[in-house]
């Protein structure tokens, strides 16, 4: 009888796509800053997320973070200086991408054969 043989090889992580976190300020930052809880009025989360925005600006990965978050659609928090509606109303997108180019509407003719609007044609 033959002799099956199961070679497992383990994976490698791979760190080079979380490795930017390591360096990131919001480590050693409450996570209460770039998430507010369910019960937040307007006001108390407006002024969450400008000190979550402030201190993204000085983020070493800010650009690495932001890229992240729209890589996984990630649907909760601030990352990378952007609120969940930022990046869901495309605030970023719209910056980095130019929008394309608009052909203007063409002029529409009308047939010769047709009657002129506002006149009636008899026969």
């Amino acid at each position: 009888m033959p002799s099956l043989t199961l070679t497992v090889r383990l994976l490698k992580p791979h760190s080079d796509l979380w490795d930017w976190q390591t360096r990131a300020l919001c480590r050693t930052t409450r996570t209460d800053v770039f998430f507010g809880p369910d019960t937040e009025n307007r006001a108390m989360r407006s002024r969450r997320e400008k000190q979550a925005k402030e201190f993204c600006r000085s983020c070493p990965v800010r650009h690495e973070c932001l890229r992240h978050a729209l890589d996984v659609g990630e649907p909760y928090g601030v990352w990378g200086g952007l609120t969940e509606s930022d990046r869901r109303f495309g605030v970023n997108r719209r910056q980095q991408q130019p929008q394309p180019k608009r052909t203007p509407p063409r002029a529409l003719r009308i047939s010769p054969r047709h009657p002129r609007p506002g006149r009636v044609v008899t026969r």
